[in-house]
């Protein structure tokens, strides 16, 4: 089988979309810092969408440490395949990064088109740890990769080190045409990434984190879609339907969206003619995604693992769990976010349901209801709050917690492991509790850590503790059955 590659385009099949823009005179405007399966299945498609309009917009990967991707991609042009996971499945060859790098090998390659005149935006996705904040949310000075790099500042192994390196240079020679874009899957993603960079600079030059901090926009974003991982079976049905070898194909779900903060300090692609939605205020995207995805996300998972669900599909395929998720989306959830000019919020509502009810993604609900003290409050508690503040319903928000605490007391009681940061003290305090789900429940509920004032509030802990009574059933048809009465 020839290899996938600029020689090999036109082999394609015919329904297989290929890079309509020229491939060879293209050149590089973008340096993306962590080319994971993420990027390639997200930024890089919306921008292999925007270079049909023109542009020197083609991406140059920088990988901080890994050179799997490099050496796999290399053969192939750094062509890749993003095949969309839908009833109506397609293929798309990505040809939108030209060239990839890899920083122990290439730092000097690495430093010239970070520097360079035409290059406009750095993107990242190096995951909330890579802006190497405490917690307090600043700059973690004691971090070894920032005791590193204000060591070592030509060398620098972190991304806030080689950002800082990279715009020292570029003030320098005059290049200050330039946004910083973080596309992690963090709130307030450009505000973090700012503070790290900017606190690092001011530690090298205080000078330098003065011009940082009034000449380069960071933008905060949303990102969004399930990017499940490339396994052999993947691989191989990509392969066989190609006609082509493609070393590293990647997959996602139909459903993506990039909501971008309008405020950039230097040119852009064409991302607003091919579906990325700029807004001067992100945050209520954000707020409706935590609070409509995620929190729906984590009914899903407590309340279907404890009916032997095993993924999102399985757990909205059953009529009572769906008509749970219905009722707290329009009678709790939706009307927490009050009136919004920017979003239709039941469209976007149908729209996660419509994702849930893809049968093509597998996406398992033991990996969402991992660490549910650090995401509940997040996802579910703030969103009781404020509709104890509004005189709206919660009864229906304390379904989840109420699930998620017969949840833990089942894992505890059945000897599983319990993914979350407080896990041995999940674990010690049910067996103190003699594996009683409403004894276990009433003592979680007075972890002030989690709950903070909600504990004191008699009402909520009133309202989940009924719950876990009625969900608190032996078999999947009592708790069913529970659920319904709740309902």
């Amino acid at each position: 089988m020839s290899c996938l590659s600029k020689n090999t385009l036109s082999q394609l099949p015919a329904e297989v979309i290929a890079p309509s823009y020229d491939l060879d005179n293209t050149e590089c405007g973008i340096v993306h810092i962590g080319p994971g399966a993420f990027h390639r299945a997200h930024q890089a498609y919306y921008t292999e969408l925007a270079l049909s309009y023109g542009g020197n917009w083609r991406i140059h990967g920088v990988s901080m440490r890994s050179a799997t991707l490099k050496q796999k991609l290399a053969k192939q042009d750094n062509l890749y395949t993003l095949s969309v996971l839908d009833n109506e499945p397609s293929m798309q060859i990505i040809g939108a990064i030209k060239s990839l790098s890899v920083l122990a090998t290439d730092r000097q390659e690495i430093n010239e088109i970070l520097c360079a005149p035409t290059t406009h935006i750095i993107t990242l996705t190096v995951t909330e740890k890579g802006y190497c904040l405490n917690q307090h949310g600043d700059l973690d000075q004691a971090h070894k990769d920032i005791v590193h790099d204000l060591a070592n500042p030509e060398t620098p192994i972190s991304a806030v080190g080689l950002l800082v390196q990279t715009l020292k240079t570029r003030r320098a020679l005059g290049h200050s045409q330039l946004t910083i874009i973080s596309c992690d899957n963090v709130a307030d993603n450009g505000k973090k990434l700012k503070k790290a960079v900017v606190g690092f600079a001011r530690l090298v030059d205080d000078s330098l984190g003065d011009w940082i901090e009034a000449s380069i926009a960071f933008p905060c974003t949303m990102v969004d879609s399930i990017t499940p991982a490339t396994d052999d079976a993947f691989l191989t049905a990509t392969n066989t339907n190609l006609g082509l070898e493609d070393q590293w194909p990647i997959q996602r779900e139909a459903f993506t969206q990039w909501v971008v903060e309008d405020t950039f300090s230097g040119p852009r692609p064409a991302w607003d003619k091919v579906g990325v939605t700029f807004t001067n205020d992100v945050s209520f995207f954000e707020k409706a995604k935590l609070r409509i995805l995620n929190g729906t996300h984590s009914t899903l998972a407590y309340v279907g693992s404890l009916c032997d669900k095993e993924t999102v599909f399985e757990a909205i395929s059953s009529p009572t769990i769906r008509s749970l998720i219905e009722k707290l989306l329009n009678t709790e959830i939706i009307p927490s976010l009050g009136d919004n000019s920017q979003i239709d919020l039941q469209a976007y509502a149908q729209e996660i349901i419509a994702r849930y009810e893809n049968k093509h993604i597998r996406h398992l609900l033991s990996q969402i209801a991992w660490d549910g003290s650090q995401k509940l409050p997040f996802r579910i508690l703030d969103t009781v709050r404020d509709n104890i503040k509004l005189g709206l319903p919660f009864k229906l928000l304390s379904v989840p917690i109420a699930a998620w605490l017969v949840f833990l007391c089942k894992k505890s009681v059945n000897g599983e492991a319990i993914t979350d940061p407080k896990a041995d003290e999940f674990t010690a305090l049910a067996k103190e509790c003699e594996y009683v789900p409403s004894v276990f429940a009433e003592a979680v509920l007075n972890d002030t850590s989690i709950f903070a004032e909600l504990s004191d509030f008699e009402q909520f802990k009133h309202l989940v503790l009924e719950h876990v009574k009625t969900l608190s059933q032996l078999s999947q048809e009592g708790f069913i059955q529970g659920l319904e009465d709740i309902l």
